[in-house]
């Protein structure tokens, strides 16, 4: 029991530092932390006020352009991730094979099809995200002449997020339009910021990578299921694979290729550098006449080309691996957080901009009720997507 908490200390030991510096602030800044709901904590500051002022004066027209865009990308963002939501817990319930589409994104945290996300990449993306995210409220409130009083941190529990705090007062007596950009820009701007890793990914990184290394072959870190053909013969993780029944496969694309030509109950022989492997194939749960294999985070395996593997080249490629790692962890949170934004939630953008409308659509007070009603059945949704799988393993569903 207690070698097993030592390791797992070691494991997140980063994480345990960063959260350590945060308590350590806290208690340092307690005089100016205020508390909202008795379990929110809010630290207001100055800090980028002057930044916000000079880039929303200076580009004054074309922000006032983007927010308005940002308004309708913000609207088609709410619905499609609200209905995103209610589809994922839908095939929860029906489907037992279904696995959530939704989960918390921490460092250590395992995200299917990417891997176990590092703490730096987290650090440094979550403080990109959030500084950009809230700036946007400000240069955009800024823009159309409204005053931001502060901008900050708000904690609540392990979640660490930012605030630009515009004027509260004179934003709710704006036109309906000039709310929605407001609100909708911290979205906006995130999403716009993943559609910019993503180029930079597909253009510029990828390619070059790709230039410099050749395929070896694919390998996974884990079963899907304890009794998955993979599973069954024992196939090792991290190693990769090489070919199906003497066939080349030097990724997994086209290791699936040739599995989509095979049937349940098939036996096949998978290679590895050092080892050959018999099993016989399985059926999915999802669709019995397909052929289940039995692996998943899969990764597709390289090395280094014999003319950069050498010298400097080396150097180069470890900071060119790094930051196209980085990308595609900066793309992934950028958009799930943005479009968790504008799911109509109490706090966050997109359920202040259905509050906005239906106030202007109800009335304050039928409105407000609306919203109430809305929001809490959205979040209900939103907890049974986390913790539905964990109810239906304790049920045994």
């Amino acid at each position: 029991m207690f070698e097993s908490i030592i390791v797992f200390i070691i494991k997140y030991k980063y994480a345990f530092l960063f959260y350590l510096i945060i308590a350590l602030l806290l208690l340092w800044k307690r005089k100016k932390i205020q508390t909202q709901a008795r379990i929110i904590l809010l630290y207001r500051s100055k800090f980028g006020l002057r930044f916000i002022e000079k880039i929303s004066q200076r580009f004054r027209q074309p922000i006032i352009l983007l927010g308005y865009i940002g308004v309708g990308a913000g609207y088609l963002g709410l619905f499609f991730i609200s209905y995103i939501l209610i589809k994922n817990l839908y095939d929860l319930i029906v489907k037992p094979a279904a696995t959530s589409g939704v989960s918390l994104v921490l460092p250590g945290i395992n995200v299917p099809g990417m891997g176990v996300l590092p703490f730096w990449y987290w650090i440094l993306a979550i403080f990109l995200i959030a500084l950009i995210h809230e700036f946007s409220h400000g240069i955009v409130a800024r823009a159309h002449n409204l005053k931001v009083k502060n901008t900050g941190l708000v904690f609540l529990g392990p979640i660490i997020g930012a605030f630009v705090e515009p004027d509260e007062k004179k934003l709710k007596k704006q036109d309906d339009i000039k709310q929605y950009s407001v609100l909708a820009a911290g979205s906006f701007s995130n999403i716009l910021l993943a559609l910019f890793a993503l180029l930079l990914l597909t253009f510029v990184f990828m390619p070059l990578q790709n230039s410099m290394v050749e395929p070896i072959g694919f390998s996974f870190a884990d079963y899907y299921g304890v009794d998955s053909p993979a599973a069954r013969a024992q196939l090792p993780f991290n190693t990769p694979i090489t070919s199906i029944n003497q066939q080349p496969t030097l990724d997994f694309y086209k290791f699936n290729d040739q599995l989509a030509c095979l049937s349940p109950g098939e036996k096949i022989t998978v290679q590895t550098k050092e080892k050959e492997y018999n099993l016989t194939l399985a059926a999915t749960p999802e669709d019995p006449k397909n052929a289940l294999f039995g692996i998943q985070n899969i990764k597709n395996e390289f090395e280094l080309k014999t003319e950069y593997n050498q010298g400097a080249w080396q150097y180069t490629y470890s900071a060119l691996n790094w930051f196209t790692s980085f990308l595609r962890w900066l793309f992934l949170l950028s958009l799930g957080i943005g479009l968790f934004n504008l799911l109509p939630l109490p706090i966050v953008d997109g359920g202040r901009m259905l509050q906005v409308y239906l106030h202007k659509k109800k009335g304050p007070q039928q409105g407000e009720k609306r919203y109430r009603q809305i929001s809490f059945f959205f979040l209900l949704v939103l907890l049974l997507n986390l913790f539905y799988p964990l109810i239906r393993g304790w049920l045994g569903i």
